[in-house]
């Protein structure tokens, strides 16, 4: 449905990003602008489908209402047939340009036109009522979007007794449910991977203004289904129009397990006619995401990286490694015990670190993906020298070196392995019998077979103080006050 939006002088926001079909996901750091992003969506629909958006001051960048807001939304060719225009190199495109500006008379007003700017008739817009998708942002917590036209007063004043008035609020139940039955099993099939007995009830009507509600089975109200399944709910109550449903989520992770939450991306990113954008702080999320569909909103898509690193990223991020998305100061390591052993200093002196272990030795699409996203990052590496006939590092080792120069990312080169860089510094006094030589021509100390686990647990246990530790040392100095 939406191809691109282009954000300029709307709130923080002045840039472009780009979507793929179905599901989006939108990710950054708290007052990156992930929630603008949804409201700059929706205010641009708005002034479509006539729904209400109030503009602000606020809404200007740095509250500098002298320049005027423009969104510009990029569509799949003839989804919205009355937005289609010719570019100037005579391609088929659609689209529409949202601009807000400020009035002499102090008024904000919306001025609609096609993405290249020429007007739009709107006569013809009315025309294509059709095919303008409905937008939902989420969270909901009632879907009020059933009415039936003709009385807008109160009937019971006109009727001789209660009775008479509850037959006519029973039949028109009745006739409503007839119209949404097949809604209703399209909503149960949508929930029944979540839970057994979610529906849908018509509240009972007051003719002029009907609502639908969701229900644990028979029940007559809501009050009694858990926050979660509220949430999944509503999301799919959002998807049951035979038009096109624009989903605008927030913090898709509220109230949901994790369990769960795995099921309703795949879920949504399944459905037809639905396009999703949803927010998240959630390394769930991302590791139930393809990078194709990440957008990081300091810096956009997270696709433009070669294929080869996508194709690993997509098929070796899980959560511990997708915080990498949602952190800072990172730091990568190749193993779980220097993992064990940083992540202890970390705690122990209150660092603002992510240690991400990287498992054995792939760090390239891990290095690509964080300095795509501008993120402060340090790479600790084993050189494992005892392994090669000269002593000299690995070409493993040396590749990853030239990366990280090429990229201008700090590479620490731990000497051989954790254990002998440790034993080299003298932070294995008394460790003996947990260490053996790997050659009778070098003093390379290595851990003794299946004990390397349990060098990292002694370190931790016996509080060796590793503030002294080069490595400790340079991590300081990359994250220097974090």
């Amino acid at each position: 449905m939406i191809k691109s939006v282009q954000f300029v002088n709307f709130r923080n926001l002045n840039r472009k990003y780009e979507f793929r079909e179905r599901l989006n996901i939108v990710t950054g750091v708290n007052n990156g602008g992930k929630t603008n992003l949804l409201d700059g969506i929706r205010l641009a629909f708005s002034t479509i489908d006539g729904s209400y958006f109030r503009v602000n001051k606020s809404d200007f960048f740095d509250s500098n209402d002298s320049k005027p807001i423009n969104i510009y939304v990029e569509l799949e060719y003839n989804s919205i047939p009355s937005f289609n225009y010719e570019d100037e190199n005579s391609k088929q495109r659609c689209g529409f340009r949202v601009r807000i500006r400020k009035t002499k008379s102090g008024y904000y007003v919306k001025e609609l036109a096609h993405y290249n700017g020429n007007p739009i008739d709107r006569d013809i817009i009315l025309d294509d009522v059709e095919s303008i998708p409905n937008v939902y942002p989420v969270p909901l917590y009632r879907v009020e979007d059933l009415y039936t036209p003709g009385l807008s007063v109160g009937l019971a004043s006109f009727l001789d007794s209660e009775e008479g008035y509850g037959e006519i609020k029973e039949k028109a139940r009745e006739s409503i449910k007839r119209e949404i039955s097949a809604k209703e099993n399209k909503f149960k099939e949508l929930t029944s991977s979540f839970a057994n007995n979610l529906n849908i009830e018509v509240a009972n009507p007051s003719i002029s203004n009907e609502k639908l509600f969701i229900v644990d089975g028979d029940r007559e109200h809501s009050a009694n289904i858990g926050a979660g399944y509220r949430s999944i709910a509503n999301m799919f109550l959002c998807t049951l129009d035979d038009k096109t449903n624009i989903l605008l989520i927030d913090e898709i992770e509220n109230h949901i397990h994790p369990s769960l939450l795995r099921s309703l991306i795949r879920k949504l990113d399944s459905i037809e006619n639905l396009f999703v954008i949803a927010t998240t702080h959630s390394p769930v999320v991302l590791n139930e995401s393809k990078i194709e569909s990440l957008i990081e909103i300091s810096c956009g898509s997270l696709n433009n990286m070669d294929s080869e690193t996508i194709r690993k990223l997509n098929t070796f991020l899980h959560p511990g490694r997708g915080e990498l998305i949602i952190s800072e100061n990172i730091v990568l390591v190749e193993g779980y015990t220097e993992e064990l052993i940083i992540k202890n200093y970390v705690v122990n002196n209150n660092k603002n670190w992510t240690v991400i272990n990287v498992a054995g030795v792939m760090f390239e699409p891990y290095v690509r993906l964080a300095h795509l996203l501008n993120k402060k990052i340090i790479v600790i590496s084993d050189d494992d020298r005892s392994n090669t006939k000269d002593g000299a590092p690995t070409k493993r080792f040396n590749s990853l070196k030239k990366l990280c120069d090429e990229l201008s990312v700090t590479l620490v080169q731990v000497y051989n392995t954790l254990e002998t860089e440790l034993y080299k510094e003298g932070f294995l006094n008394g460790f003996d019998d947990l260490l053996k030589k790997k050659s009778e021509t070098r003093d390379y100390m290595v851990a003794k077979s299946k004990r390397k686990t349990e060098i990292a647990l002694k370190i931790i246990e016996d509080g060796v103080d590793l503030s002294n530790w080069r490595v400790i040392e340079s991590i300081e100095d990359a994250f220097r006050g974090n």
